[in-house]
């Protein structure tokens, strides 16, 4: 499947300009010499995701390890739920599989990432997708599972700095998320919007705090 990137030509300058900006304070300047004041109640920027156990679930790791149990269960909760698209092979999408998340033996919900050079970001990214148990899709699963995912893949990023992977990017296809909603998702999951696909899907970006553009 290819995504829905594209890139935009950068505005040219007016004719006659340097193409330079300045910008007027909007606030006194009393105003700008009290961030120590600020910091102190500022809320902190990544809250710690829900535990695994708070939703008596057991994440377990497929990301790059090839899991023929994982893989097993991956591919049949696929089948169940119809939710491959025609023409891809099941084989090579579970190769993606970043996390599994099982209760009890049940496999409930699972994420994948593919990575990719996204033009419009100007960064290889890994692209993201999860899919859960319809059972199990009101009850913070997929903040749970993409906040882990999220943190997991930016580990990995830090430890394999070759790949220079700077984040995590995701088209939200459900039509629950074709309404107007903030920009900021869960805070726990780090994804912000970023733009939109040709569709009008709503494209989020979860930066790694090692990213440099």
């Amino acid at each position: 499947m290819r995504w829905p990137w594209s890139r935009r030509p950068a505005p040219e300058a007016a004719p006659g300009s340097s193409g330079s900006v300045s910008f007027e304070p909007v606030r006194p300047r009393r105003n700008l010499e009290e961030p120590r004041a600020r910091a102190e109640t500022r809320l902190p920027v990544y809250p710690e995701p829900p535990s695994p156990a708070q939703l008596g679930v057991d994440l377990r790791v497929g990301w790059l390890r090839s899991d023929p149990a994982i893989e097993a269960d991956v591919k049949q909760f696929w089948t169940r739920w119809g939710l491959l698209p025609q023409g891809v092979d099941p084989d090579q999408r579970v190769k993606e599989v970043v996390l599994a998340a099982y209760a009890g033996d049940r496999l409930v919900a699972v994420s994948t990432a593919v990575v990719e050079l996204v033009p419009f970001l100007r960064s290889k990214m890994a692209v993201y997708r999860c899919a859960m148990d319809p059972e199990h899709r009101r009850q913070f699963m997929s903040v749970l599972i993409t906040a882990h995912s999220v943190r997991l893949l930016e580990r990995w990023s830090l430890a394999t700095p070759a790949e220079e992977v700077m984040g995590v990017v995701a088209v939200l296809e459900a039509a629950t998320y074709k309404t107007r909603s903030h920009p900021h998702r869960a805070p726990e999951t780090r994804l912000s919007l970023v733009g939109f696909s040709p569709a009008g899907e709503k494209i989020v970006a979860a930066w790694f705090d090692h990213a440099l553009i």
